[in-house]
Order: C-alpha cells, then structure tokens, then sequence
C-alpha cells in the first residue's frame, strides 16, 4: 500500500529521534513511508487506539509511559511484557519488544557478552525488567537489580532470578565492584533530570567493567564521563536506540538495516539540531 505512515506513541515525545531514524531507512530503502511522532497524553491511549482504523498506518513505536498499558490493547499476547513494537496487519495489533534485541547488538559491538557475567541494573522500569529477562536467557551468571524502592525490582527479580537492593548512590556495592556490565536504567544524569548525587557507587569498579547508559542526551552522561576518567570502557545509549529502531524496521518491513545503515543514521543525527533533552526507555 503507497504512502503508508508509522508514528512513535509516547509522553513527552516531541523532540524524538525515531523520525530522523526511520525516515532515513525509507530513503535508503525506497519505502513509500512517512514516520511522524504522535504525542499521546495520559488517559489518552484508549482514543488512540480507536483512531487506529482511520489512520493508513503500517505500525507505530512505544516508549515511556505506554510500553506496559498498551498490551490489553494488542490482538495476541507479545510474550514480552513490555513492548515497543506494533504492526497493523489487516485490523489487528501485533507487538513485540526490540529493545533487548537493540542492546544486545550494542553489546556485541562492544564485544560484551551476557555469558557467564555478572550484571547489575541500576532501575526497574519497563525496559529493565526486558533487558534483566534477557541477560538470564543469555547466561549471565548473576543478574542484581538496584532501585530506590524495591517494589518494582522484586518483581523483576521473581520474574528472572535477580537479586535486589536499595540504590542509594553514596554507597558501594559489593555486586557493582564485582561486576561485569553496570547499566543505568533510569534518567539520572539526563539533561533537564535529576542528576546522581555521587558516584560513589563506582568508586570500586574493576578496570574491565563494561559501564553503559541508556540514556543519549547527553551522548556522554557525567555517568559515562566518570567512569571513563576511572578507565573503565563505555558506552551510550544512541547505539541502543538505532539498533532497536533497526529490529523495529525489520519487524513492520521485512528489512534488517545493518552497519553502513547505522553510519548513515548517525550522520543525519549528528547534522540534526536536537533543541530539547529527550530519552526513549
């Protein structure tokens, strides 16, 4: 079908990157496609959902607050409980998650592999609970969740075997000096939020700690910064972003992009002039 769009849902969503991504996908791939963002207030999803049939829509992307609610929505059940990913194939929903399929790329290109190590997630939202379910079905050898509250983390926790404690970031951690990967979940340090209070918590990493953030603006977190004066390898959450955008593109199209896809992506960000913070969790 000829001009077709997709949209990203979400709340905040107007300064998203997914249109500069996916945009540059249908001119390198000749796809008759637009990608727009659609700002989706809370309470609003139920009426967005019922426009859905008005619309000549292809699929649409989801991040924060929705990956969760928009799962009653769907025609099958994802599997996955959290989900960013949906396509519209003739009347119904059908979702899936890419962002554990983006991280792990992003690992790999970093030559990480969850086999056999030890992780600690700082954070329990939506996209932790994927990428903890992940690392376990990967092999990671020891998985601990840090948060504020524990609510939320022991619930991840009894979903993939974690271990859980109380994040506070003037205290180190015996899982964090014993780590393999330290990944930030949460929007500490993002522009515009809340910044760690110390970081004392990675004052005992190990020289090969692989230290990651998902955070992208800014591309290099003070997180990122520190640890890096430490020695410690990084790495940033745009790699993260475009790889799930690109497992997205395959799930609605049929097309994986792949490395020279990501340059020319990284390229037209670079060019792009980013006026507001924004993060896609």
């Amino acid at each position: 079908m000829k001009n077709q769009t997709c949209c990203v849902i979400g709340y905040p969503i107007a300064h998203s990157l997914s249109p500069v991504i996916h945009n540059t996908l249908y001119e390198i791939y000749g796809i008759d496609c637009s990608y727009t963002v659609r700002e989706v207030k809370p309470g609003e999803l139920k009426k967005f959902i019922e426009e859905i049939p008005q619309m000549n829509l292809r699929g649409f992307n989801i991040t924060m607050p929705y990956k969760k609610e928009i799962i009653p929505y769907l025609s099958e059940d994802p599997q996955a409980k959290s989900v960013n990913t949906v396509a519209v194939r003739e009347g119904m929903l059908i979702g899936t998650s890419t962002d554990e399929a983006g991280f792990a790329m992003s690992l790999k290109e970093a030559g990480f592999s969850y086999k056999n190590k030890r992780v600690v997630f700082i954070g329990a939202g939506a996209v932790t609970g994927t990428l903890a379910a992940d690392a376990a079905d990967k092999g990671a050898k020891k998985i601990t969740l840090l948060n504020r509250t524990l609510a939320h983390a022991q619930e991840i926790a009894r979903k993939t075997g974690a271990k859980v404690d109380v994040f506070d970031s003037s205290k180190s951690y015996r899982c964090i000096e014993e780590c393999d990967l330290l990944v930030n979940t949460t929007p500490l340090g993002m522009e515009g939020y809340s910044a760690f209070e110390s970081f004392a918590f990675i004052g005992n990493l190990r020289p090969k700690t692989l230290v990651c953030d998902l955070i992208y603006h800014p591309f290099a977190t003070e997180l990122l910064m520190e640890a890096s004066r430490r020695g410690n390898p990084t790495l940033g959450g745009i790699s993260m972003l475009i790889w799930q955008a690109f497992y997205a593109f395959d799930f609605l199209f049929g097309i994986l992009p792949g490395a020279q896809d990501k340059a020319a992506v990284l390229q037209k960000i670079e060019d792009r002039q980013v006026p507001a913070p924004f993060v896609e969790l």
